[in-house]
């Protein structure tokens, strides 16, 4: 389950067939692009977006991811490193603002995930 889950969201595959791509452009630094969605799977037709105001929940994913990261970075700050507040601040905001598209895509693609599930027996020529 975690395998499928793992393919899905590093490939940008729908969750149900990981065939179909979730959002329209590969790159997540396309900044023209990159929250551009596709409505439903090209391959068997699942509707990503269930109702208005789904992805509000990605939200808290997003949040989840951003935390983590805060975590593990002061983390091996306090460990290893030893860089005074101010730089280490600097250097974390920095890096969630620059990473803040693929965490959005990221944070998308689990919460997919979350509510659809693998399916190997899925029909791949039914397009809707």
């Amino acid at each position: 389950m975690l395998k499928n889950i793992f393919i899905s969201v590093l490939k940008n595959k729908c969750p149900k067939c990981h065939t179909g791509k979730v959002f329209e452009y590969d790159g997540a630094f396309n900044l023209k692009n990159f929250s551009k969605m596709y409505p439903c799977c090209s391959a068997c037709g699942e509707k990503y977006e269930k109702e208005p105001g789904y992805f509000y929940g990605a939200m808290y994913v997003s949040y989840a991811l951003t935390v983590g990261w805060i975590i593990v970075t002061f983390s091996f700050n306090e460990l290893f490193f030893k860089i005074d507040t101010t730089p280490y601040l600097l250097f974390t905001c920095s890096i969630i603002i620059l990473f803040a598209p693929l965490t959005f895509r990221l944070s998308r693609l689990i919460w997919l995930n979350f509510f659809i599930k693998f399916d190997k027996t899925t029909p791949l020529d039914r397009n809707i």
